[in-house]
């Protein structure tokens, strides 16, 4: 009977040697940092900076000592606790050195400043980021910058000094509980409120001709026109996302369908393209060198080439526009590239382990992002299977077959992009309530043509610009384009609404990212052991929370189900917060038929039908007293009076908590969510709709 349990026991200590042997604990190292950003955002107070430092510090010392001593083994759990106090210590210092003021109440002011970028938005508006010099009517501290949309006075250039009077509004929370908290990323970026501006902005002073960030605005913009210029304009806006990061001139059926193919990570300057770029560019250089045996034979051309590289990768994040993607991506990339300077391998896991502590210790805040977390998730998959297949693979010779180069890149495309989409498939399920379930099919019929023609003619094309030579390339690139804008709307067609999953429990994508970690970081044998938590995130995709009622941070749009199912509105049913809400709900972004059920509303408030019975949207004091007798659930978030008995949500309650999600209970309770559970309590968190 004991035999099965030692030979458990036996094989467990067998892997646990193997991975100590190879160094595969200290891959958990910036794991362990990502859990202590996360803890310190989610925590109910502004973590002091000191005193997180102090702690962390502290334990780097207990480490030390414990590694020399005869407590040896406390030294491992001293590390992980270390790097866990890291991790929050990051978060803090960029909290409090790195952030910004941010305003308290919406309101009209005119300020003056300098332009620190400007990107034209994918509806044609320009958004502006305006670093404040002087605002009069805003009481101070001021925040460091504020992002306003502009309908004219355009185009703007980087370093531009302008007065505008703007509408400005205090930095949002979630739309929904658990949902993705726009203004926390604002208040990292040391953007301290949004608003849009009165007309045109008044032009101060042009940029100083010596700054080079106006330089590279001005190439930007030349890129831009040029491609306008040679190229039809839904390929010259998709070769504008693409190749400088301008999204202005994309259709919008486009973009969406690119989404719903799976092939929305194309627009997304990030890992693939900083790949392409600095990848081509260094295989080129590499191979034209090797024709040259004068040089082969002499010198270092793969570190040559390495350079070459990283000098193209420089270059590219430049014109690209640096967003936070972008600039990760080059992090990656960077870190790769100095592998190979140093004669290390450049695709392994500790390199991918360096490359995330740069990116943490640049910006910890972005491990909460979407972004990071499914680009890390699918590199720490894709280096996983490299491993494992090189391993397999090791002493074994291919046959030599005319056509292996095209089917090995085939079997790389397919495996590739199966790979990648199951590790991200959990993220995104999570973050955006939808998959692409042909995303696999899109992705070998579109990626090809993007990796070996579209993105290599772009660069041609942007080293042909200066000489006026970029016309060919790009006639060729948008022929390309279209091609794969026609497989996007092929199969979005065939998707339609079928991607949409709904709201996804927290628990799901937390056991398949630890999961698809505990796989691809070991190598022993129990690494088998972490496709049990896989297998259980993805079956508890579906299962998330469907709230009866939603209420928006300030109350101005409330839904709830109806008794089909699907939401009814009071309020504005189009834009993000409801299509959002309708995505969580697990239905479509637009309704296709008129709900039957909707809502009844006069000059003194409305009524929404639900399953649950009818909820009351008052807006007259009139009307609440009759509301508080007769409806199930009253949402009063347009008056100073609440009912005394019935269930409600209350103005005090949105302002304080942000947004509402709520469930009728099994005991005939109404059991709420809250985009803010414990009230504004961190420094990028304003209680809603209040004035000055």
């Amino acid at each position: 009977r004991q035999r099965p349990t030692a030979d458990a026991l036996a094989w467990l200590r067998s892997s646990v040697e193997h991975d100590i042997a190879f160094g595969r604990f200290g891959l958990w190292l910036p794991v362990i940092g990502v859990v202590g950003v996360f803890a310190a955002v989610a925590a109910p107070f502004d973590p002091p900076a000191f005193a997180i430092i102090l702690a962390a510090a502290t334990a780097w010392i207990a480490r030390v000592i414990a590694g020399r001593s005869r407590a040896a083994v406390l030294a491992p759990w001293f590390l992980a606790l270390a790097a866990f106090l890291t991790g929050a210590a990051a978060l803090s210092v960029q909290s409090v050195w790195f952030a910004t003021d941010v305003i308290r109440y919406s309101g009209t002011s005119t300020v003056e400043g300098t332009l620190a970028s400007v990107r034209t938005r994918e509806d044609g508006r320009t958004q502006v980021v305006l670093r404040i010099e002087d605002a009069a009517e805003l009481p101070k501290p001021w925040p460091h910058q504020v992002r306003l949309s502009v309908r004219s006075g355009g185009p703007f250039e980087v370093g531009e000094r302008v007065r505008v009077t703007a509408r400005l509004f205090p930095l949002t929370g979630p739309a929904m509980p658990g949902g993705y908290d726009p203004g926390r990323r604002l208040y990292f970026d040391r953007i301290g409120a949004t608003g849009f501006a009165y007309g045109a902005p008044e032009r101060l002073e042009p940029p100083p001709r010596w700054s080079l960030l106006a330089q590279i605005g001005l190439v930007r913009a030349a890129i831009t026109s040029r491609l306008s210029n040679a190229m039809e304009p839904r390929a010259a806006g998709f070769a504008a996302a693409v190749l400088v990061g301008e999204r202005g001139g994309l259709a919008a059926a486009d973009t969406e369908a690119l989404r719903i193919a799976g092939l929305g990570h194309i627009l997304a300057i990030s890992g693939l393209h900083m790949a392409l770029v600095a990848g081509g560019v260094f295989a080129a250089v590499r191979s034209g060198l090797a024709l040259i045996p004068a040089i082969a034979l002499r010198y270092p051309i793969k570190k040559l080439a390495a350079v070459t590289g990283l000098a193209a990768a420089i270059l590219y994040l430049a014109v690209s526009g640096g967003s936070v993607a972008t600039v990760r991506a080059f992090v990656m990339l960077s870190v790769a590239l100095i592998a190979v300077l140093r004669d290390r391998p450049e695709l392994t896991k500790r390199t991918e382990a360096d490359a995330a502590g740069v990116v943490m210790a640049r910006d910890p805040i972005s491990a909460t992002e979407p972004g990071f977390q499914m680009s890390f998730a699918a590199v720490i998959a894709l280096v996983g299977a490299y491993e494992w297949r090189s391993a397999r693979q090791a002493g074994r010779r291919m046959p030599d077959v005319w056509l292996r180069p095209a089917l090995v890149f085939m079997a790389g495309l397919a495996a590739t992009s199966l790979i990648a989409g199951l590790a991200t498939l959990p993220v995104g399920a999570y973050h955006f309530h939808r998959i692409a379930p042909l995303g696999l099919i899109a992705n070998l019929m579109a990626m090809p043509v993007f990796s070996l023609i579209t993105m290599p003619l772009g660069v041609i094309a942007l080293i042909a610009m200066p000489f006026g030579l970029e016309q060919l390339p790009l006639s060729m690139m948008d022929y390309s384009i279209r091609a794969i804008l026609s497989v996007a709307h092929a199969v979005a067609g065939q998707t339609g609404d079928g991607g949409v999953i709904g709201s996804v429990p927290v628990i799901a994508p937390v056991l398949a990212m630890g999961g698809l970690l505990w796989t691809a970081l070991f190598t022993g044998g129990w690494r088998t052991l972490g496709l049990l938590p896989i297998i259980i995130g993805l079956a508890l995709l579906p299962y998330g929370p469907r709230p009866d009622v939603y209420v928006s941070p300030d109350g101005s749009t409330v839904a709830a189900r109806s008794g089909t199912g699907a939401l009814v509105f009071i309020g504005k049913d189009t834009g993000f917060v409801a299509d959002m809400w309708r995505k969580a709900n697990g239905e479509g972004t637009t309704s296709d038929a008129k709900e039957p059920d909707s809502a009844i509303c006069d000059p003194l408030g409305c009524v929404l039908p639900s399953a649950t019975g009818p909820i009351a949207v008052p807006i007259s004091p009139r009307a609440l007293d009759i509301d508080c007798k007769l409806a199930s659930l009253v949402i009063s978030a347009r008056l100073r009076r609440s009912c005394a008995q019935t269930p409600s949500v209350t103005r005090d309650d949105l302002s304080q908590m942000g947004a509402a999600a709520l469930n009728f209970g099994p005991n005939d309770e109404w059991i709420v969510r809250w985009g803010r559970p414990n009230g504004p309590v961190r420094a990028w968190q304003v209680p809603s709709r209040m004035r000055y």
